[in-house]
């Protein structure tokens, strides 16, 4: 019969043994039943030279074997190898590598790690938690191919193999990567005070999203009746215009709903705002407060070749439909109104519509408070005086003929003017 590795390791454990005792280097005793040998000695399995009290070689597999024989289940007895530090007060440490049917490491008899084909497990409990400290490789990259990596961990859906490499500080995966898709719980990404970064590595915000050609941010309720909204800072490659931050129900820029310019400017309902806030489209309000003029105008083209200073009085124009033209009869029935933004009051609110004869370069105003060039050399003007066309060109004066008045009154007069020509503070009231 051939003999096995491990009948030639006990027959050469045994001559080894009984070499040593006839030269008087080992000696064999006996207690409780069981036999040991003194001193110390090393036993070399093809080798003559042991460099351990076990020294196994050989140029073939080799293995070194402990089985336990018996019980009706796999699991009844246990074959492992047990290692143990002793010292002479008693104290001892004891570490065990164990077949238990499921392969097992113990300490003291506690379990540290377990293997089964099918999982594997290390540490003692949450309560008594273990450190698992490794020092694997950094991630690289090798065409489309991810190497590397502290731990590699592979799973297979279906035909496909996904792969997810851990170094130290980066996490590659070979198909899309899920945090908690089944669980409901939070992730908790910037606890410790950090940055989220997604394309990018600016660092001056908490969460950067860079993107050139798509939307950086899409906010999706998928509940009966939701949508989904897009928002994106644009480059000069975006129908919208380079700089400006803006929100859409599509993925493109050309019809957004709003933008806001690098300047400042929004616009709703267009993307090339001109002003601080343009609206294409129909605004309702309960109340509309303006804190930065005071009187309602239009805008009107006036005659070419007239110097036109805000203050200035206006008549209309018989001869061009929808034009203006500078004042410069007493009691003119034509009267429309005074060019705003004298004395530094600007109108409160513009109307027109560009395109029509409703538009024009400059802003009348119709109603309102608005600071009026008045000639008083017709008559001192007082608050509450009703004005009209004077004979001076651009000019009011007071009202001294109520007959004459009636239809050329541009409003009352809420300050005061003595003598000569200056502004005069006047509620609109086109009469």
């Amino acid at each position: 019969m051939k003999k096995t590795i491990a009948h030639l390791f006990v027959k050469a454990l045994l001559m080894g043994l009984l070499f040593s005792s006839k030269q008087g280097l080992a000696q064999w005793l006996s207690a409780n039943g069981n036999q040991y040998v003194l001193p110390v000695v090393k036993v070399g399995v093809g080798t003559s030279t042991p460099q351990r009290s076990l020294d196994v070689q050989n140029t073939v597999d080799t293995y070194l074997r402990v089985s336990s024989v018996g019980g009706a289940q796999l699991d009844d007895q246990t074959a492992g190898v047990e290692l143990r530090r002793s010292l002479f007060n008693g104290t001892a440490i004891t570490w065990s590598i164990n077949n238990e049917s499921a392969f097992r490491i113990r300490r003291n008899g506690t379990m540290l790690f377990e293997m089964t084909p099918n999982s594997a497990r290390l540490g003692i409990s949450t309560q008594d938690p273990t450190v698992f400290t490794i020092y694997g490789t950094n991630i690289t990259q090798s065409g489309s191919s991810i190497l590397g990596g502290a731990i590699r961990l592979h799973t297979k859906v279906g035909s496909n193999t996904h792969t997810l490499a851990i170094d130290g500080n980066q996490i590659e995966s070979s198909d899309p990567l899920y945090l908690n898709n089944n669980s409901d719980e939070d992730i908790l990404l910037t606890n410790g005070g950090g940055r989220v970064k997604v394309g990018t590595t600016d660092n001056e915000a908490r969460f950067s999203i860079a993107s050139e050609d798509d939307m950086q941010l899409k906010l999706i309720n998928p509940g009966a009746g939701g949508g989904a909204w897009r928002i994106g800072v644009a480059n000069s490659s975006w129908v919208a215009g380079a700089g400006k931050l803006v929100f859409s129900k599509t993925a493109g820029s050309s019809d957004a709903a709003m933008v806001i310019t690098p300047a400042g400017n929004v616009g709703i309902g267009l993307t090339t705002p001109s002003k601080t806030l343009q609206v294409n489209g129909t605004i309702s309000t309960k109340v509309l407060e303006i804190t930065g003029g005071a009187d309602l105008a239009e805008h009107f083209d006036i005659e070419a070749g007239e110097t036109l200073l805000p203050g200035t009085v206006v008549s209309i124009d018989p001869d061009k439909p929808g034009q203006l033209r500078v004042a410069r009869y007493a009691y003119d029935k034509t009267v429309a109104g005074i060019v705003s933004g004298a004395g530094d009051v600007l109108p409160g609110m513009l109307m027109g519509q560009a395109g029509t004869l409703a538009s024009g370069q400059y802003p009348v105003a119709l109603t309102g408070r608005v600071y009026c060039r008045v000639d008083a050399q017709y008559g001192a003007i007082r608050p509450g005086d009703l004005l009209t066309t004077s004979p001076t060109t651009g000019h009011a004066m007071k009202v001294s003929d109520n007959g004459q008045a009636q239809g050329a009154i541009l409003g009352k007069a809420i300050t005061s003017l003595e003598a000569g020509t200056g502004l005069v503070l006047v509620l609109v009231s086109l009469q």
